[in-house]
């Protein structure tokens, strides 16, 4: 029926915000929901390699940490949407409607950025060391 539209939200407690993707994007498999998963798999396959390439333990750990973090949320949103897990009240990271939620998720990304920028000065750094 097409964003928005679907007959889910009905009766679904709390459609607009802890069924979000359910209630837009159908099911996980349709072609929509199938993207939304692969943009949450990039993001966490990027914070794993800043955390490869990080050579400080406390940053690497920090940015893996919170991004898996946000993986988790997101994974258990999905899953209780399509009836797998119970209802647990778990946000979708960046999608769902919440205002605490979005301030942490966003804390967390900022983060996870600082530490990416970190990891790209100390590169830069060694290479013009190298490099002179």
């Amino acid at each position: 029926m097409g964003p928005g539209n679907s007959t889910t939200r009905d009766y679904l407690p709390q459609a607009y915000n802890d069924f979000i993707f359910r209630n837009h994007h159908g099911r996980v498999w349709a072609d929509r929901g199938v993207f939304i998963v692969f943009i949450y798999l990039v993001f966490l396959y990027r914070c794993i390699r800043i955390f490869k390439r990080c050579p400080f333990a406390f940053g690497a750990f920090l940015a893996l940490g919170l991004s898996f973090t946000l993986a988790i949320q997101a994974i258990a949103n999905m899953a209780v949407t399509v009836n797998l897990f119970p209802v647990t009240g778990v946000t979708l990271p960046l999608v769902s409607m919440g205002g605490s939620s979005f301030i942490f998720t966003c804390l967390a990304i900022g983060i996870i950025l600082s530490v990416a920028r970190n990891v790209e000065q100390l590169e830069g750094q060694k290479e013009m060391a190298n490099g002179e």
